[in-house]
């Protein structure tokens, strides 16, 4: 028997992109590797990535030293955090080798077939390995519904208006929502206080984590926090303008929908207004087919975890 391959991941500071190579990683260690990681969001994940060698993010100073104990290296785009053909005979860059964003995939779809087509792993899957820690329950608060209304810029953000009236419409219909934001953005939203809404302080991701896996939904914009809810167990809601790409970098690992506006042409208007076009009374709407989806796939699993049942509520 040969040796355990060793090989080393390299996560980009993006929490979703984080939690997506986790595919890639996961698939590794269920093929006999021996994989570590390098990323400080699956770092402050570490608990709920149990199998996995897990350390900060490497400075690139220290890499070259550092991944000459590996056979392999791998990060997700070129050039970040660093170069890392530069670092490592046997280095590879994901987005080089695949179609970025495009119609008919879903990304973490696609990185399992990447393992099984490029790497020739068996037995794959799409799932980033992810457990939560024992004495988390899922959905134990089945009325909760963690709210997620930031992103990383602007334009990924739904109108804060909409999210008041989102908040309304969920306590009227019986539900507790909750908002998460992290500590620099909670200034901007101690006011969903005064509907009747929670604003949890919750400093750190794992805090975040194990928040979120309580909850019994989740609806935000398209966002790392999204993945994360989904790599919990818990169906999410994304709203968002950009449809084609939010199917393919939609979370993936439970039942999920996404709503968008209705046709905007031009993607520059899309960009513009779909975060004013997009209603409440439509997001009410689609949050109640994601609650029909998920009864649906809990009784076809007898009440257990689900996997991914993606679908558009356009």
């Amino acid at each position: 028997m040969g040796e355990q391959e060793k090989v080393a991941i390299l996560m980009a500071p993006r929490l979703g992109d984080s939690l997506l190579m986790m595919v890639i990683a996961n698939n590794f260690r269920n093929n006999g590797a021996q994989v570590s990681i390098f990323g400080d969001y699956i770092w402050q994940l570490r608990d709920w990535f149990p199998g996995f060698a897990v350390h900060p993010s490497l400075a690139q100073e220290q890499a070259q030293v550092v991944l000459s104990d590996y056979d392999r290296a791998i990060q997700m785009h070129p050039g970040w955090p660093f170069d890392l053909t530069e670092k490592h005979p046997n280095a590879l860059i994901y987005d080089e080798h695949v179609v970025i964003t495009g119609k008919g995939f879903v990304k973490a779809y696609q990185m399992r077939d990447f393992c099984r087509d490029y790497f020739g792993h068996v037995a794959v899957t799409h799932t980033n390995g992810m457990v939560a820690p024992g004495q988390i329950n899922k959905s134990r608060y089945p009325k909760r519904v963690a709210i997620h209304p930031t992103s990383t810029g602007a334009l990924r953000c739904w109108a804060p208006g909409h999210f008041r009236n989102l908040a309304i419409e969920l306590i009227k219909a019986g539900f507790e929502p909750a908002f998460i934001v992290s500590p620099d953005e909670r200034s901007d939203w101690t006011w969903v206080t005064a509907l009747g809404a929670v604003l949890p302080e919750n400093p750190e991701l794992a805090g975040v984590a194990r928040y979120v896996r309580e909850c019994g939904w989740f609806i935000g914009n398209e966002s790392g926090i999204g993945h994360l809810a989904s790599a919990t167990g818990i169906p999410v809601l994304t709203l968002t303008g950009r449809m084609k790409r939010t199917r393919a970098w939609r979370p993936a690992w439970s039942v999920s929908r996404i709503v968008a506006p209705r046709y905007i042409p031009g993607g520059r208007l899309r960009d513009r207004y779909w975060r004013v076009l997009l209603t409440p009374q439509h997001v009410m709407w689609a949050f109640g087919k994601l609650r029909s989806d998920t009864a649906a796939a809990t009784d076809a699993n007898n009440g257990a975890d689900t996997i991914i049942k993606a679908k558009e509520a356009v």
